[in-house]
């Protein structure tokens, strides 16, 4: 994608998915937050539901013994045989009520003095007073509860280890995460789905309308080009038939400039006309010694240096011709006086590659793929076809270009294609 993420935030569409992840994020977390509440309110129900059971219990013993021995109650029925069952009974029940929580301790204290435990090893009440509270302690929950039975005090005291409910709640805390997790990646990955669907859209509907344009001004161009071609035919012949007769110096450059029109009105008429090439093995030889005398009748002094390492190609000779005379010209155009050339032939496995090297200014990385667009040019002189004819016809080879800028001096442009 083109865009960054923090531009397609900015769009509709990404403004009202990031507003739903928000609002997924805070969904999650409330979940998580309910879910806690929901089972420390269950266990705390529980806890304090078998407390009142327990006072109930204990409550119907003390009336036992008071009604059986005919005498309040007093420290010394908990040496009592009976006394020992009932805890014993007591224990059985909170073990089977609290089979997850796993019940640890009991303890039962008479007027804040112990009286009857069991796996409980202290004498005294945990807490400085009793009084009804359930504290959480790490794996651990004690709970107190303060009772009062015919005018005395009781104090019920009982440990649990929580562990499960810890787990319990770590696992939903993670399935609850990965499934948020997922749900945001899913809601991410289809919004930049879409994006980049929309976006490869709005780039076919973009170039589909430039094509149209570019077909209707190439359409026009030709028309124009044409009608113009053949006066400056005639205008080329009529000064060239002067001019040999001549030593007029401003009749030749009359004469010059006629010549140059007539290269940009072919340039024009090929960038109309569509490429359809007929590939062929051939050598390489001729088409070479054409650009070296290219270069020579340019009229500009530079070094000049062709290395060629194949002895056949595979292409289309004409469109090949026209890509490596443009690339020629464009260096021309770019190098100063006195500056250097080099042209490079070579095979790379089943790649052709041929390089033109000029001493010139480099490329600025922003104008690179810029300088490939038809009528776009950085000189005075010219449509700015040259460079975007190369484009089209290496890729009509099934090749491409590309234009290396090298840290000495000067650049590179590099075109490549397959051999079949």
């Amino acid at each position: 994608m083109n865009k960054k993420i923090g531009e397609l935030f900015r769009e509709p569409l990404g403004l009202l998915t990031l507003i739903f992840n928000l609002l997924f994020i805070l969904f999650c977390l409330f979940q998580v937050l309910y879910f806690k509440h929901y089972l420390k309110q269950s266990l705390t129900s529980k806890i304090e539901s078998t407390l009142d059971q327990v006072e109930g219990k204990l409550s119907d013993y003390v009336r036992f013994l008071e009604n059986f021995y005919k005498i309040p109650f007093i420290p010394e029925f908990a040496e009592l045989p009976e006394s020992k069952g009932w805890l014993l009974e007591l224990v059985d029940f909170l073990e089977d009520l609290f089979k997850r929580e796993h019940f640890l301790s009991l303890a039962i204290f008479y007027q804040k003095n112990h009286l009857l435990s069991w796996n409980y090893r202290e004498k005294n009440i945990p807490f400085k007073e009793c009084q009804n509270q359930i504290v959480e302690e790490g794996n651990l929950l004690k709970a107190l509860r303060k009772a009062t039975i015919e005018n005395k005090e009781y104090c019920i005291y009982l440990t649990l280890d929580i562990s499960y409910y810890k787990g319990t709640l770590k696992k939903y805390l993670f399935i609850n995460l990965f499934f948020c997790l997922l749900t945001l990646g899913v809601v991410f990955y289809l919004f930049l789905r879409f994006t980049e669907a929309e976006e490869r859209k709005r780039e076919a509907e973009m170039k589909l309308q430039a094509e149209r344009e570019l077909a209707f001004l190439g359409r026009m161009a030709a028309t124009l080009a044409h009608e113009l071609r053949n006066s400056l035919n005639n205008l080329f012949l009529l000064l060239q038939a002067s001019t040999s007769s001549s030593e007029n110096p401003l009749q030749k450059q009359i004469l010059n400039e006629v010549k140059s029109l007539l290269n940009w009105t072919q340039e024009i008429l090929l960038f109309h006309k569509e490429i359809k090439i007929s590939p062929e093995y051939f050598n390489p030889e001729d088409l070479l010694l054409e650009l070296k005398l290219l270069a020579a009748q340019s009229g500009k002094k530079v070094e000049f240096k062709i290395v060629n390492k194949v002895d056949r190609i595979f292409g289309d000779p004409f469109w090949l011709k026209k890509a490596f005379e443009n690339l020629v010209k464009n260096a021309l155009q770019a190098v100063p006086e006195g500056g250097q050339i080099s042209l490079t032939l070579r095979k790379e496995h089943q790649t052709y590659i041929f390089e033109v090297y000029d001493s010139g200014e480099p490329i600025l990385d922003e104008l690179k793929k810029k300088i490939f667009e038809p009528f776009y040019s950085t000189k005075k002189e010219g449509f700015g076809l040259g460079l975007y004819l190369v484009k089209k016809i290496i890729e009509a080879h099934q090749g491409g270009i590309e234009i290396e800028n090298l840290k000495e001096n000067g650049k590179i442009f590099r075109i490549f294609w397959k051999e079949p």
